[in-house]
């Protein structure tokens, strides 16, 4: 498949893992663990009801404000604050079924003082901000920089506190990183990042908690994406420690959704979503990925960069096995202009006398096994 293909697949995984996840915890959301065993034994299916009644399919805050900044974004062709403030408001001013009295502080402070971010504030450690971080992982692939700056605006708008900021940009990057496809070590690596920071994300000795308080939510979404081993089974271990289930639900269905890939997804899950919002996730995630600044440079390499016709290739999934690393990596080489690079018809290569001259540099020898057992092509700068 098409490297462009593969990566749009992930990213529509990502946003409707959102949405799964909060139809699905929707129900269980306040319920104790012990509570939900005795009504349901475990819950796997989106159902509806929960204390909001909500419809099987139907999805709540978490979704519906990731929409709103996917809505401004797609409006404006280009990152803006102010239009996904503007839709916040518009979305309050609505009456949606639920909103979170944080998330409603911050729209009230842009309403009446036009202000784009809250003050720091002790008690804004919630999960609010990082609900609703699909479309601004989406937009900013492949741009850590950008990454960076728009979620800390866009989660300063309702959320102004360092440890929502933290798992903002954590989850972000390991979003970014799965849709390029990280596999569990990498990913778990960049949870430590997060740790050597901020040690009170640990979650090696999980206490159950899945309340509300952003620490509370990522222990409990790190806990069961790193011990389970299918999107399915990530967000049932997730929903059925209740609190605030459909957004731990959310989130969960987010980063499981880009690392497990569309087809992972629960076909009767999604056939049980509400289906103007999946077909609006489906159609505004490729939109996304395509309006990425962070893309756009990826899929278009500097002249110097573009091989010539005679040259030869080395498929970029053969060099990342040779060199033990991941796509995103070879990706990142060539954006830097480290190695030279190609996009033909979807599929991109790497040059093979660059590739030597950096191994060369780096003092990897790892070309001459991938010439010999990999790729195929006989390249002439292996001999």
């Amino acid at each position: 498949m098409m490297l462009s293909e593969e990566l749009n697949k992930k990213a529509q995984a990502a946003f409707l893992g959102v949405a799964l996840g909060d139809a699905l915890g929707a129900t269980t959301e306040f319920m104790t663990p012990s509570e939900i065993k005795a009504q349901y034994k475990v819950h796997k299916k989106i159902r509806g009801g929960g204390w909001l009644g909500v419809k099987p399919g139907q999805v709540t805050d978490d979704t519906e404000m990731s929409l709103a900044i996917s809505q401004a974004l797609l409006a404006a062709g280009e990152w803006d604050l102010q239009g996904i403030a503007d839709n916040f408001l518009g979305w309050m001013r609505n009456k949606p079924i639920d909103i979170g009295a944080t998330v409603r502080k911050g729209i009230r402070n842009y309403m009446h003082n036009g202000d784009l971010a809250m003050p720091p504030n002790d008690w804004d450690a919630g999960n609010g901000a990082l609900m609703r971080m699909a479309p601004v992982a989406l937009f900013t692939l492949g741009d850590d920089q950008l990454l960076q700056r728009c979620t800390l605006e866009q989660a300063h708008l309702t959320h102004n506190h360092p440890l929502s900021d933290a798992a903002c940009i954590c989850v972000g990057r390991m979003v970014h990183a799965a849709i390029f496809g990280a596999d569990r070590f990498q990913l778990h690596a960049m949870a430590r990042e997060l740790f050597a920071e901020h040690r009170t994300f640990r979650f090696n000795n999980y206490k159950g908690l899945a309340t509300g308080y952003v620490v509370d939510t990522l222990q409990t979404v790190l806990h069961y994406f790193f011990s389970t081993a299918s999107f399915e089974e990530c967000l049932i271990g997730v929903v059925n420690q209740g609190g605030d289930a459909d957004t731990t639900g959310a989130i969960a269905g987010m980063l499981a959704g880009a690392f497990y890939g569309l087809d992972e997804l629960p076909r009767h899950w999604l056939r049980k979503l509400d289906r103007q919002v999946k077909t609006e996730i489906e159609v505004s995630s490729d939109k996304l990925i395509n309006l990425s600044p962070g893309m756009k440079k990826l899929t278009t390499p500097a002249k110097e960069t573009i091989m010539e016709v005679s040259s030869e290739k080395l498929a970029i999934a053969d060099v990342a096995a040779a060199m033990k690393t991941t796509t995103l990596n070879v990706m990142m080489h060539i954006k830097r202009g480290l190695l030279s690079g190609e996009e033909i018809d979807g599929d991109w290569y790497v040059l093979a006398d660059t590739l030597a001259e950096y191994q060369k540099e780096s003092g990897d020898s790892a070309h001459g096994n991938l010439c010999k057992s990999s790729c195929g092509h006989g390249c002439s700068s292996c001999g």
